[in-house]
Parts: structure tokens; sequence; C-alpha cells
């Protein structure tokens, strides 16, 4: 469907937007849309947070798989607030979420494909080598901490999977001016 990579490439970005653009070509997900870091925006409610992507500044748009413009799913990065920087090196501990709709992506299964739709993206991931895998989470509530999920019960749910694969980004400024 779409890749929304037109941001700059800058500190954790830059790492972020190479992944993108590779999960994007390799996976051969049609219907899919890859977005890249979501910021959190505060909601209507003024109590909690969503994520959202600059499609096109000052414009957002929220995330979260919707069936009708991306009725494959959803990809998108998610950075905690807190970095560390180690022998002029910035860590991040980034999650890659994954919000998808396993019967559009493969369909005709006999089985819940959940496990081989994770490991395929977990191998990928590994072999682009720009974060360093560290974990998995699943389902809505985990993945999602920190952000306001009602409007997402059913995504729990088969046909859907929502799952991130997590790990530590590293990057650095360049810093030669």
């Amino acid at each position: 469907m779409n890749n929304y990579n037109n941001y700059p490439a800058i500190g954790a970005d830059a790492k972020i937007l190479i992944t993108q653009n590779v999960l994007s070509d390799k996976l051969g997900f049609d219907n899919v849309d890859f977005y890249g870091r979501v910021q959190k925006v505060l909601s209507k409610d003024l109590k909690s947070f969503t994520p959202e992507f600059y499609a096109e500044y000052p414009k957002r748009k929220e995330v979260y798989y919707d069936g009708k413009n991306a009725p494959g799913g959803n990809v998108f990065f998610i950075v905690e607030d807190k970095e560390t920087i180690k022998n002029n090196q910035v860590e991040a501990n980034v999650k890659v979420v994954f919000m998808l709709n396993l019967d559009k992506l493969l369909s005709g299964k006999t089985y819940w494909p959940d496990a081989e739709i994770q490991e395929t993206c977990y191998k990928l991931l590994k072999k682009i080598g720009t974060i360093t895998p560290t974990g998995i989470e699943k389902g809505i509530e985990n993945v999602f901490k920190g952000f306001d999920i009602s409007k997402i019960k059913l995504n729990g749910m088969q046909p859907y999977h929502t799952f991130s694969i997590n790990g530590v980004l590293k990057y650095t400024f360049n810093c030669n001016h």
C-alpha cells in the first residue's frame, strides 16, 4: 500500500528509515502501510495518548489498524523517551509494531499463522542489522502500554495479530560542525 518514508533521516530516524524501507520492500505485504517513528499525541479526552505519525507536517495520522485504508495492517516504530549515551553512541529502546490482519496477508492457511509471521519479521529485522532484537511482545495491552487502546479492543482477536519486536537501536549525531 503506502510507505510513508518522506521524513528527514537524522538521529534515530536515520536507522528507522532504513529499517522501514527494507521491511516495506522485503516482507511482501501488498496491503500494509509502513510508517516511521510515531509521536505520543494527547488524545481528545486530554488524559491519554495515541500514537500518531507526521505524514505531512503539521498533519498527523493515527496509526492504529482500521481495516479500510490498509486492509492488511500497519507497521510503525515506537521509540522510548529515555535514551542513553555510551562511547559517543546513543542507544534507544525501540518497538517495531506490527498490527496485522492475518486473513488478508496469509489467506488459505488451515492454522493460525501468528508464529510464522513473527518469525518472518524477526529474521528480516535481524538481517537488516539496524536494531538488535531483545524480545517480542504480543497483545495490544503489552505493545501499547502507556497509550489509549480503547478504540482497538478487537485487534487482539483473530484474524488480527498485534505484536512488537523490541530491540536496541544505536546511532550517532554528526558533530563535525
